[in-house]
Parts: C-alpha cells; structure tokens; sequence
C-alpha cells in the first residue's frame, strides 16, 4: 500500500512545481498557473497542497478554499499531478479544507461540478456533500464576429424590452423578488459570481446599483458583471412570459457595450433553458454541492 500523503499550506516556493503539473489540465490549459501566486498571497482563503516526502517536499496536488461571506466558504482547483492520480489525494484535500474553513467559523462549503464529471460526483458524494442547486450556464459570442443569435439565417431583430439602469431604492423589491420568485427558489437565493456562489446579500445589490450592474427589465430584475470582454449575469429574476424578450434585451445591451462574449447562470427550469437557447446560446449543466460545517 502506498503512503499517505502529507498535506500543509501552499509557500511562494510551491508555484514552479504546481504551475509545471496544471498548465496543460485541459485541452484549452487552465487558469491555475495565473492565479496560484495571488492565491497564495490571499488572506481569505487557503491553498493546501500535498507532497511527497520522498520527493523533496515537493507539492503534487492542491486545492483552494476562499470564504465569499462571513459564513460561506468556495471550494475549487482540486488538481493531482496525473502520476498521482487514483490515489485518493483529492478527497484528502478536501477534508483538510473542510477543517480548515471550520476552525474558522464557516458554516457551509460549496463547489462546482459539471454534470458528466460523474467521477468527481461520486467521490464529492462519498465526502458528505449534497447536491444543492442545479444550474446552467447559458454562453454564445455577440458583436460584430457573432452568428445570427437566433439561429434563423435572418438579421437579429432588437427586443422590445429595454434595460433600465436600477436604484440603489430597488433594493428590497429586488430582495423579496429572489426570495419568492420561482427563479430565486430554484436557485436557493444563489448568485453567480465568475464560477462561484453565494447567497445573495443586500451588499451585492446595493454594490450592483452603484456600479451601473443592477438592471430593471419590464417586471424582471438582473445584476450583470463586466470583465472585460465578457458581459456576465450573475442573477437572473424573471418569468416564463418575459424571458425570452429579457434575455434579447440583456444581449442587445452586451452589444452596446462592445462585448464580444455574453454568458449567464440560470436556473435549471425548462422554459428558461429553451428562451436561453431561442437566443442563440449554448447550455451547460453543473451542481453546487455543499456541505454543512
């Protein structure tokens, strides 16, 4: 049987070797060799790394933990060097950072799997968590290089909704909106922000009205995030009558603002998903996971 591997925080001098086994993880590459000194440099959260004590200390797996709230805890960029593998190591790190986020006051863990990744499925289940939320992440390319976004060979045709910038005053309509609407309860009240979910707070509302990222649209609310090329909506309240013209208007004004790529996390309802796709955009399904601490 081979050894138990030792698991401690990450150092500045763990970056060589963990950027030389994660840069080619997929076939597009991967976002752990940007970010890992930054991650390690970050006070609210952690890297934790296994190494080979028969190989000089050298790290050969990690995983991050970062809280998102006082109480919420994000769990992601599990990697094994592919020599490794099999091991068990990734469920290792996930207890250490289990422990770790709860000898910090943190009461829930979450992550994200993508449906068809059933072995990380099985194992994350074997660890204790639950599936909480199903989401789905709705993307196509917009601007001047984009395909015909309905599909029909005919030029796009403008929404008949418009977005309206909202007020730091929506605040609690949108609030009792999420928590309510069939939407914001299909979604536990989660927002998407990049690849991360939390429980929405009234920071992140009051943040998006002052930052021009809450939008009114007809009787639908939206909270978007810009980084730059992409046009994001983190959140997504609306209505099986309103989502199609809601999600063309959001689309028009992605073009407006010269994006070139609009992405979404919806809830998984079936008559958002096909206004998702009448629009012209790809879908994906993932799983929050939690785990209560």
């Amino acid at each position: 049987m081979l050894p138990p591997m030792r698991m401690r925080e990450a150092t500045p001098s763990d970056v060589d070797a963990i950027v030389a086994f994660t840069t080619d993880t997929f076939d597009w590459g991967d976002y752990v060799p940007s970010m890992i000194e930054d991650w390690i440099g970050d006070e609210d959260g952690v890297v934790m790394v296994a190494v080979d004590d028969d190989d000089d200390d050298v790290p050969v797996a990690l995983a991050r933990a970062v809280f998102l709230t006082d109480h919420e805890v994000w769990s992601h960029a599990a990697r094994v060097h592919p020599a490794y593998r099999g091991r068990g190591i990734a469920g290792d790190l996930a207890d250490v950072l289990t422990d770790w986020a709860r000898d910090r006051d943190a009461q829930v863990v979450r992550l994200l799997i993508e449906d068809d990744n059933l072995a990380s499925i099985r194992h994350i289940t074997k660890k204790g968590f639950r599936r909480a939320v199903s989401v789905v992440r709705a993307s196509r390319t917009v601007g001047a290089g984009s395909p015909n976004p309905e599909g029909n060979g005919g030029r796009r045709q403008p929404s008949p909704l418009r977005t309206r910038p909202g007020k730091v005053q929506d605040l609690p309509l949108v609030r009792s909106s999420w928590s309510t609407s069939q939407v914001g309860r299909e979604m536990r009240q989660l927002i998407g922000t990049g690849w991360r979910f939390h429980r929405l707070r009234d920071s992140d509302i009051e943040t998006a009205a002052r930052s021009g990222n809450l939008w009114e649209v007809e009787n639908s609310w939206v909270i978007t995030g810009t980084v730059e090329p992409s046009f994001q909506v983190q959140l997504i309240d609306t209505t099986e009558a309103e989502a199609h013209d809601v999600i063309r208007a959001l689309i028009d004004t992605a073009n407006n603002r010269g994006a070139d790529e609009f992405s979404m996390w919806i809830a998984d309802i079936d008559w958002l998903i096909q206004a998702a796709r009448r629009t012209g955009c790809d879908v994906s399904g993932y799983g929050v996971w939690e785990k209560a601490i």
